[in-house]
């Protein structure tokens, strides 16, 4: 999720950025062009905002059904935009993927000797 606000963080500045060197290149003062502009650039930051958030839709939706899939497990979880998976804290503090666990973080410990998918 911190990946996203990064993106919006970085195309607000974008925008800003331009609007200086627009400001620049034509020789007028940035606070008189803001003034007389202010509605337009408004539109501008909505529509890059809208767009970051059209092109991260895909992690959004899978970042909130991860965290309220821990919350209904009573179980840390974290998204990995990188790895495309939600992953589940272990006992051990470590994540892994939710789809590949097997049983709740807090349930029955066990010794690391046994194992039991296979028996042993």
């Amino acid at each position: 999720m911190w990946l996203f606000w990064l993106y919006e963080i970085l195309g607000l500045i974008g925008v800003i950025v331009v609007v200086i060197l627009f400001c620049r290149w034509r020789k007028i003062s940035l606070w008189a062009f803001i003034k007389r502009n202010y509605k337009w650039i408004a539109l501008a930051i909505a529509s890059v905002w809208l767009l970051i958030v059209i092109l991260c839709w895909h992690h959004l939706f899978d970042a909130t059904y991860c965290y309220f899939r821990g919350k209904s497990m009573k179980a840390n979880t974290k998204y990995s935009i990188f790895l495309g998976e939600c992953q589940i804290e272990t006992p051990r503090g470590s994540y892994v993927p939710i789809e590949k666990s097997r049983a709740l973080p807090n349930g029955n410990h066990h010794d690391d000797d046994t194992d039991d998918y296979f028996g042993n």
